[in-house]
């Protein structure tokens, strides 16, 4: 039990350290006044990004299945404290993309595998009903690296300590140092080696993939969950223009990043009572169509409050309903398949994400209320078409 606990413990550690993103609410700025780029241009580093994703999501989370989640965490987290060491030292826009793609290579290593090492350190031990807990507790250890990151990166961004475009840049190199971190506290995880069926490496990725597509109730909470994330994801883009717009300073945006992460702890405190008044079907829809309507707010109606409204809404829902899907898909997943198919649904989303990009990025540099307006549009769409019935949430 002690062993166990300690990996526990190493894994809430990696979460907290992982999630300690010191750019975060000031990414914007970074690009658009450290690097000089347009919100097109911006978006083409994300799109690359985004891609990348999509190129190695697969293949990343065989390497998980094959040789261990813990590897792929230590490897993912290196990669990522490498990208962000370029963010922070170099202007060039080739070498950027660059750190893009090592980002990718990085992030998709760790995407799935972790919560995979997880549930597996609990079903070792014999007490997998302990998973709602822990896995909670894994989540606020990520949700209190976000709280604490963003308003310290953001002061110190506009405390004047070093110079404001330097220290866009510094923000970056403390990210990394705190990734690289992670990545070797998560080495202290025992764990062990996964079952795996010597399929081949690429079959075992393309079977894991099509799992999603042969499960008629995975696939509708995959492609669900998939879309409106892709569109509420733009949010946490452009809540920092929509502070600057009403000209909040910059010193403030962190606080506005961390807040969003404790409002949505505390909404996440009411799934159960949402679950048991309204069902699972209804809480999903209402949880995808309310954004729709506060992205509209937000383009039409002027005013700061109104941006707070709709920056706090669009975030937290998105935040809100990922639970709910997430334990919904992985009752239906196979263990020996569960970090491959995580990070196909990963690569759902990543594939509209990249196709979003260069339209929202055009839509944003002919006025920022434009593209609030388009990505309502289109999340009250999605939440009409992408409907979960009763039916499908059948066992």
């Amino acid at each position: 039990m002690k062993r166990r606990d300690n990996d526990i413990i190493a894994l809430y550690t990696f979460s907290f350290l992982k999630n300690l993103q010191f750019f975060g609410a000031v990414a914007v700025p970074f690009y658009l006044h450290r690097i000089g780029l347009s919100y097109s241009r911006m978006f083409i580093l994300e799109m690359a990004f985004s891609a990348a994703m999509m190129a190695f999501e697969v293949p990343t989370g065989i390497v998980a299945d094959r040789w261990g989640r813990k590897i792929s965490l230590c490897l993912g987290s290196l990669f990522l404290a490498a990208g962000f060491f370029m963010f922070g030292f170099f202007h060039a826009f080739g070498v950027l993309f660059v750190a893009e793609l090592v980002c990718a290579l990085g992030m998709t290593l760790v995407s799935g595998a972790d919560k995979a090492l997880l549930y597996e350190t609990l079903k070792q031990s014999g007490a997998p009903e302990e998973s709602t807990t822990v896995f909670a507790r894994y989540e606020a250890a990520a949700t209190a690296g976000l709280f604490i990151s963003f308003p310290l990166g953001s002061l110190f961004v506009g405390s004047g300590i070093v110079p404001y475009k330097s220290a866009l840049g510094l923000v970056f190199v403390f990210t990394a140092a705190a990734l690289a971190i992670s990545g070797l506290v998560v080495l202290r995880v025992k764990e062990t080696a996964p079952a795996w069926e010597r399929k081949g490496f690429m079959k075992q990725g393309i079977d894991g993939f099509l799992y999603i597509f042969r499960t008629a109730q995975l696939r509708i909470f995959g492609i669900n969950y998939a879309v409106i994330s892709a569109l509420t994801f733009f949010m946490f883009w452009f809540y920092q223009s929509l502070l600057a717009r009403y000209d909040v300073p910059v010193a403030w945006f962190g606080f506005a990043g961390s807040a969003f992460n404790l409002s949505a702890m505390l909404l996440l405190r009411a799934t159960p009572a949402a679950q048991r008044r309204l069902g699972i079907g209804k809480t999903l829809f209402l949880s995808s169509l309310i954004p729709g309507l506060l992205y509209l707010a937000a383009g039409l109606l002027p005013g700061l409050a109104i941006a707070l409204i709709a920056m706090f809404g669009v975030t937290n829902l998105k935040l809100f309903r990922a639970p709910m899907l997430s334990a919904l898909m992985n009752d239906r997943i196979g263990d020996a398949n569960r970090a491959t198919v995580l990070s196909g649904i990963s690569m759902i989303e990543r594939v509209l994400i990249a196709a979003l990009y260069p339209i929202v990025g055009a839509l944003a540099d002919l006025s920022l209320p434009t593209a609030l307006l388009t990505l309502g549009g289109l999340t009250m769409l999605s939440s009409f078409a992408l409907k979960v019935g009763d039916a499908s949430l059948q066992r």
